[in-house]
């Protein structure tokens, strides 16, 4: 059983933050990997999440509520074990300190492996700092939220410098551009080139692996078809990678420019589908602050993987 405890100081009222905090419905705003969370009744509630590719729904229900003090829960069905509270402690007249304590029990080997790593209380500090963002946003001053949720992007919105869609083109291009001065250079240099390529497109998909494409398959039409191409063409790539390490071709072999330049039409083939078809209907079907917290996740997920 994982168990991790994490604040947030947040600039509104008490109320403000208790309030939005039971606003269950607009937890797919700021929560990793929620899909959509439906009230039943005044205690229970049905969660849809993914979180790497494993789609869960379950229902939780509330088993204490003290209003503006504490909120306690605890998973009821479904196959995933889990359950809290969530604190709201009054810092100032216009400050909130929120602390969530979480415990489950992961369900799967990539789960587990998140939660070897520290990844689990990256990803819920996140939250709770995306939290802060919605709330202080949404805020008239008054202690009130209203209930205006973000509205999907139209497909000619301009990309923000942090949303999903932005970081992932940005790492497309680096990716280009590292390649291209592999195929360019000599000897020891370009063994140090290639060993940044192959690091860099392994953290490149296991981002999108886990934040991306699960997205992708549960929210965009035809996603699972556009999903399941986007990994097919993943695999290729790490199938060519393999070979090559199976047959001892390195950057001093003879047959890797060849080799490699296989690698490169095929990197950029990837990349070129998903800005043409996938990345659009992302910013078509998902709000702004969806599409942040996308962001938020991705580069989470990187970096533990990078520091692991």
């Amino acid at each position: 059983m994982n168990d991790v405890t994490k604040s947030v100081d947040v600039h509104v009222p008490l109320r403000t933050a208790y309030n939005q905090w039971t606003d269950v419905e607009s937890f797919p705003h700021f929560m990793s990997g929620v899909i959509a969370v439906r009230r039943v009744d005044d205690r229970h509630t049905h969660w849809v999440t993914e979180v790497g590719g494993a789609r869960r729904e379950f229902d939780a229900e509330i088993v204490e509520q003290l209003p503006d003090e504490r909120i306690a829960w605890r998973s009821v069905d479904g196959d995933v074990r889990h359950g809290g509270v969530v604190t709201f402690e009054p810092i100032s007249d216009r400050d909130t300190r929120v602390t969530v304590d979480l415990a489950w029990e992961p369900g799967g080997l990539l789960e587990k492996a998140g939660g070897a790593v520290g990844l689990d209380r990256l990803q819920i500090q996140a939250d709770l700092d995306r939290f802060r963002q919605y709330v202080e946003e949404k805020s008239p001053g008054d202690g009130t939220v209203p209930a205006t949720p973000a509205t999907p992007n139209s497909p000619d919105t301009p990309a923000t410098h942090d949303d999903v869609v932005a970081v992932l083109v940005s790492q497309h291009a680096q990716l280009k551009d590292l390649m291209a001065r592999t195929s360019n250079a000599e000897g020891d240099e370009k063994h140090r080139l290639f060993s940044e390529v192959v690091r860099e497109l392994r953290s490149h998909e296991l981002g999108e692996q886990r934040v991306v494409h699960p997205v992708t398959r549960s929210c965009i039409e035809n996603g699972e078809r556009t999903a399941a191409d986007r990994l097919g063409e993943e695999e290729r790539a790490d199938q060519l990678i393999a070979e090559a390490e199976v047959a001892n071709v390195t950057a001093d072999s003879e047959e890797f420019d060849a080799w490699f330049e296989r690698l490169r039409k095929a990197v950029l083939n990837h990349a070129e589908h998903e800005e043409r078809e996938e990345f659009p209907k992302l910013r078509q079907e998902l709000s702004p602050a969806r599409l942040h917290a996308m962001a938020d996740d991705l580069v989470a997920v990187q970096t533990a993987a990078n520091l692991g």
